[in-house]
């Protein structure tokens, strides 16, 4: 590696990890002035008020990783212009493609960090704040526990049947329940079948096996009924809800680890569009969030790669004007896939296609390939034409 290549790479490692330092510091110093005079109260030990600040850190990455890559890449360049520095390298025969080489490598790591988060640290994080916040109550720690949960199973065009369940308590930790009721019933004549009671009820195999049990058999007559003996074991294989697709409304989608995200948003067989559109919103949005860092990344050097130096107020202000669109536009394509307005793969993607289209086009003008583009369209008359109608070429 060249002197300057090595030159490069430490002026660009460095105020990165110092801005997404500075970020996490900044976040939880507010954090810990907000929350501490209410957690000293209850004594805990200097340990468990520790983990209660840092457990949030996978989740606080998914928003301070991509802000720190813009600012950090801003910071860079703006202090290249400012000491000629980008100029001299740029005179000295370097191409604009290998000064932002060192960004967008650095980008595509920490997008594979956000990636590695997001399978279950990142989601996690806020439940597992709240469980170290029970311990400092001293309170009792009742994870994935549910009470009066009610469910009922989707309308699908192909099913003639649906269930309503009735569960006193629904432990997602134990696969377990207590104090259950099931109401099988026609679809969608709402005409009811049977009825099961049963004390408790665990879920093992992908079999729900109920103890204590009764069924009640209805016939066609109003008011005919044939209830069964009290059993200590009732299995219903015909009951296929794992627990957690029973508490599915109850927990959010973006607090769900990726792989049960990925199971309910495919579960075409027990979940109708309307039902799976969160679950379906949440995974096209894991995939595409962490490119969040490479895109925003190409709006800092495209914004920073610049000779003037009196321009740096006006570079910051379309960063952040750029940052606050970006955010604001992914939030608000979430909630209309999460809500069944817009299809969940137009909802989750469609905010990085088109910024990334944006960034990417504000880059390649930086670097030289529209001018590039320019003249291989002069030897290309076909091209050209679609080129031009896509306002590319001249």
């Amino acid at each position: 590696m060249k002197i300057v290549e090595k030159y490069l790479w430490q002026s660009v490692l460095v105020p990165l990890l110092f801005v997404i330092a500075a970020l996490f510091t900044l976040w939880l110093t507010f954090d810990i002035f907000d929350k501490i005079g209410r957690l000293i109260e209850k004594g805990p030990s200097p340990w468990l008020l520790a983990k209660y600040f840092l457990v949030q850190l996978p989740d606080l990455a998914q928003s301070i990783l991509p802000v720190g890559v813009l600012f950090a890449t801003l910071y860079v360049l703006a202090y290249f212009s400012r000491h000629r520095e980008s100029v001299a390298l740029l005179a000295a025969g370097m191409s604009p493609l290998i000064l932002a080489r060192p960004f967008l490598l650095c980008s595509a790591s920490l997008s594979l960090v956000l990636y590695f988060l997001s399978f279950s640290l990142s989601p996690t994080a806020q439940a597992n704040r709240e469980k170290v916040k029970r311990q400092i109550k001293r309170e009792s720690a009742e994870e994935n526990s549910f009470s009066q949960v009610v469910y009922r199973s989707p309308k699908l065009p192909e099913k003639k049947e649906g269930t309503i369940w009735y569960i006193g308590r629904l432990d997602l930790s134990a696969n377990t329940l207590q104090n259950v009721e099931i109401l099988f019933r026609t679809e969608p004549e709402g005409r009811d079948l049977a009825k099961v009671f049963a004390q408790s009820g665990e879920y093992r195999n992908g079999v729900w096996h109920l103890l204590n049990a009764r069924r009640i058999e209805y016939g066609t007559e109003v008011g005919l009924e044939n209830a069964g003996p009290i059993l200590a074991e009732l299995q219903l294989p015909e009951l296929t809800e794992p627990p957690a697709m029973l508490a599915a409304k109850l927990v959010p989608p973006d607090v769900l680890p990726w792989p049960e995200v990925a199971r309910l948003a495919g579960d075409t067989a027990r979940l109708n569009q309307r039902l799976r559109a969160p679950y379906a919103t949440e995974n096209w949005h894991r995939w595409m969030y962490p490119l969040a860092c490479p895109l925003l990344c190409l709006f800092g050097i495209a914004f920073g790669m610049t000779d003037a130096r009196r321009n740096v107020a006006a570079t910051v202000f379309s960063s952040v004007f750029v940052l606050f669109a970006f955010l604001v536009f992914t939030r608000l394509c979430v909630a209309l896939g999460q809500g069944n307005r817009i299809p969940p793969f137009l909802a989750g993607t469609f905010p990085i296609l088109l910024f990334g289209l944006v960034g990417l086009y504000f880059f390649a003008e930086k670097v030289g390939w529209l001018w590039e583009l320019q003249g291989w369209s002069k030897e290309h008359p076909q091209a050209a034409v679609w080129l031009r109608r896509l306002g590319l070429v001249s």
